[in-house]
């Protein structure tokens, strides 16, 4: 049986399942499978950050999220067991950089459960048990055979398929692409458990050991933790951990006094750090752990993953769609690839410190640590810093093909930045967030008045521009008067900000060079028939 569809989409977990459900909404016909029987049961991947909550917040998810997960707001340090610091999250917000000044866990199977729920409501299904056997292209397409449980294959003819299957990518294996990188010496241990200790229950705490670590963070505020440690070598080579082997190795190593009352679930996690040459071959892409994989250290696979998604879907729907040229799909590569390689780094540099068998650097760390969590408890800029820098709030795509500014200006965002979070302080949205502005997966231009008085006439002349392309671009002036908004953008004279779906800027000038939006626009995006434009 041979069938068609726009994108095919191979791997329903949440990197897949974000990018079945973002193509969904903007109307393209998409089928996404997996070899798996349903979604995953344990919890795995546990942290969603604020840069992924932003964008889950696009998707009108966010909330559900938040609601159903449980926000960490403070990160205790140990020393062989005994209290040695804190870091509490920038939880006020004072900075206002972001509506989700927190960590939330939430469990990849919460995740799943989610965006699957949202896929379903937008008229999609998951296609469980079906295995990818083989695919070719064709410039017009991809040619993917498909086997499900039953033995039964089927011939999937599509424009585009996004490999979202995994580490063990059977779409990065047919690409012929390598997986250049290493496993790391050291094998660790996660573990769903329900714990009675001394401590305080609902805080995520961090014990350092000479020879590792041992991290703890809650799942629900009361006994239910997630424990993630070193695993000694003597129970290295076992699948399966037992109860009584992960009370064993807390009992030996940690220094604390603690009852596990019950195991969930237990796993050996033996650490990679790999990444592929590229990810996208022809008009097959690679996301998420197909593409890149890490070490668990700040909690980033998830979180990148369903990035990576989130950055191709937008512009492979708005291609397929006929209102974007195919060039536009050459920025994903440019994009994403540079932030993956600066996760990848950043966390095996990371792992490599805790888990050091230096004796040297064992002490040091011991005592490093401890200092750098006193100083970032105790000076809010290092505080805001380092929060940055987890959260993932720190995504630029400078230098992309897809981003342009005209003008020299030095402060203030850049494109292919994320766009600021602030609020406007006067005029009808008085009090609300400019992210609220830009919940929905179209194009948005910020026009700002900057000191000079607001023109029609301008206005005018830049909603007509607007709506020459097919893609939908909401025009928003933002008056003077707002003038938190105008110093966060860094904006004296009227100036241009167009966002992306994923919340980036695409493009930055001044008011009066309406002709270098033109010009961007044209570059990337389809135009419309002129009848059409004079309907608008």
């Amino acid at each position: 049986m041979t069938t068609t569809t726009d994108v095919l989409v191979i791997g329903a977990g949440p990197t897949g399942l974000t990018m079945a459900n973002i193509l969904l909404r903007y109307g393209i016909r998409v089928r996404i499978l997996d070899k798996k029987a349903g979604i995953t049961e344990e919890s795995r991947a546990l942290v969603v950050h604020a840069k992924t909550l932003e964008l889950l917040g696009k998707l009108g998810l966010a909330q559900q999220a938040i609601e159903e997960g449980y926000t960490l707001d403070t990160i205790g340090l140990l020393r062989n067991g005994k209290n040695a610091g804190a870091f509490t999250f920038l939880t006020d917000n004072k900075a206002g950089r972001t509506p989700y000044p927190f960590a939330l866990m939430y469990g990849q199977n919460q995740t799943e459960q989610l965006l699957e729920q949202s896929l379903v409501e937008s008229g999609g299904e998951i296609e469980w048990g079906a295995v990818l056997l083989d695919l070719t292209q064709t410039d017009s397409g991809v040619r993917a055979t498909i086997q499900r449980s039953d033995g039964t294959e089927e011939i999937i003819e599509a424009g585009w398929i996004v490999g979202a299957d995994g580490a063990h990518s059977p779409v990065r294996h047919a690409l012929s692409l390598g997986f250049e990188g290493e496993t790391y010496d050291q094998t660790l241990f996660l573990a769903d458990v329900d714990l009675e200790w001394n401590l305080r229950y609902g805080q995520a705490y961090m014990d350092l050991t000479p020879t590792g670590f041992f991290a703890f963070f809650p799942m629900d505020g009361h006994q239910r933790y997630r424990l993630v440690g070193d695993l000694p070598s003597a129970l290295a080579q076992k699948e399966v951990l037992t109860h009584d082997d992960v009370q064993s190795v807390l009992d030996a190593a940690s220094g604390l006094q603690m009852k596990i009352v019950k195991t969930r679930w237990a796993s050996v996690y033996r650490t990679h750090h790999r990444m592929t040459e590229h990810f996208r071959v022809g008009r097959v892409f690679l996301v998420g752990d197909a593409a890149h994989i890490h070490s668990p250290a700040g909690g980033q696979g998830m979180n990148t993953g369903i990035g990576d998604a989130y950055n191709l879907a937008w512009k492979l729907a708005l291609v397929v769609r006929g209102a974007a040229h195919d060039t536009l799909l050459d920025s994903y590569e440019a994009e994403r690839i540079p932030f993956a390689r600066s996760i990848l780094h950043g966390s095996d540099w990371g792992f490599q410190f805790q888990s050091t068998k230096n004796l040297v650097a064992q002490q040091f760390k011991l005592r490093a640590i401890p200092l750098i969590f006193s100083l970032l408890s105790h000076q809010p800029v290092l505080k805001r810093r380092a929060f940055w820098l987890l959260s993932q709030l720190w995504t630029t795509y400078r230098g992309s093909p897809a981003v342009a500014e005209s003008g020299s200006q030095k402060k203030g965002p850049h494109a292919g930045d994320r766009a600021p979070y602030g609020f406007f302080e006067a005029g009808p949205d008085a009090g609300t967030s400019l992210f609220s502005k830009l919940e929905n997966l179209d194009h948005h231009l910020l026009l700002f008045w900057g000191r000079g008085p607001q023109s029609e006439q301008q206005e005018m002349q830049v909603q007509s521009l607007l709506h020459a392309y097919k893609l939908p671009i909401h025009l928003h002036t933002i008056a003077s008067e707002n003038k938190s908004l105008h110093e966060i953008y860094d904006v004296n004279e009227p100036g241009l900000f167009l966002i992306r779906p994923d919340g980036h800027i695409a493009y930055r000038s001044s008011l009066e060079n309406i002709a270098g939006l033109r010009s961007y626009l044209d570059s990337l995006f389809e135009s419309q028939p002129s009848e059409m434009r004079l309907s608008k």
